[in-house]
């Protein structure tokens, strides 16, 4: 019971359909997304991929954050889906302004593609430096990153590794 906030630029796709929904016993999804929200076409594709038996709530950040304060998520199994670092770090900051100590579950990046500037750090990791500032800030923040494609994977936690990222988008 409770909620996972996964960071996936697909948002809703087969691989969270048939790797996350079913073996985490998921009941609602949750999209977490300013466009998203303003977009019918993309939440009609989105209801069409999720199992009927699942919750599907398409909200802006403002909007989830919302929810996560007033506790909405802790007595089902939700999956809150969010599509970059950056709303990731909207998302995060909107809670903090209402509750200062509100600490989040750990948060699992499974897939960031790859756009130019940015350089591969795992299979479905791709960073730049903008994201690798976003990355530090969470950090200070106490918000604890895991790198994990699907739930059994090896969890590896990247709090740890921001210096080894830099060197890495640096090309050394």
């Amino acid at each position: 019971m409770g909620y996972i906030i996964r960071i996936d630029d697909r948002l809703v796709h087969g691989q969270v359909v048939e790797g996350w929904i079913k073996p985490l016993s998921i009941d609602t999804i949750v999209v977490c997304s300013d466009e998203i929200y303003c977009d019918d076409v993309s939440k009609t594709l989105f209801e069409i991929s999720v199992p009927s038996s699942v919750k599907l709530k398409c909200l802006s950040i403002d909007q989830t954050a919302e929810e996560v304060i007033k506790g909405e998520y802790e007595k089902c199994s939700a999956l809150i889906l969010i599509a970059s670092l950056q709303n990731l770090y909207d998302f995060v900051v909107k809670i903090r302004q209402k509750l200062p100590d509100y600490k989040l579950p750990n948060v699992n990046i499974g897939g960031i593609r790859y756009i130019t500037g940015r350089k591969q750090i795992y299979k479905a990791l791709f960073l730049n430096k903008e994201d690798l500032e976003i990355i530090k800030k969470l950090d200070s923040f106490g918000i604890i990153l895991e790198y994990y494609v699907l739930p059994n994977d090896e969890k590896i936690l990247l709090n740890n590794k921001i210096h080894e990222f830099e060197k890495v988008i640096a090309g050394r």
